[in-house]
């Protein structure tokens, strides 16, 4: 898989940023932070929205209002209804009903990626 980084400002300045180590995005009304696959976590100065612009194409889904998931870290999908999936770290996130068609063609997307590297 090929590197892909990203500047990302923070309150102590803009940071460089291994897309592939981003586990997750997450925002509320006081923040919007990044969580990485060696649990590390910092807050951005970006909207979830402009985080999801950042990170189009790279293998990333916008679950609901809340999280961007790096779906390459999936590791449980319930396909008996879609409503959650759980990622390797055990966080658990739940999807909009009207994108569970969307998750399991972006799934499915990016594992052929994979396979093919």
């Amino acid at each position: 898989m090929s590197t892909y980084n990203i500047y990302i400002p923070t309150e102590k300045g803009k940071r460089k940023v291994d897309c592939s180590q981003i586990l997750y995005v997450e925002t509320s009304l006081q923040f919007t932070r990044a969580t990485f696959v060696n649990n590390e976590t910092f807050e951005i100065l970006l909207t979830i929205k402009e985080m999801e612009h950042l990170l189009s194409g790279q293998g990333f889904f916008r679950f609901n209002n809340k999280y961007i998931v790096n779906l390459i870290y999936v590791q449980i999908v319930f396909p008996s209804d879609a409503s959650k999936v759980i990622l390797e770290n055990g966080k658990e996130i739940f999807v909009d009903y009207n994108k569970k068609d969307e998750l399991f063609e972006n799934l499915l997307q990016v594992y052929d990626l994979h396979e093919l590297v």
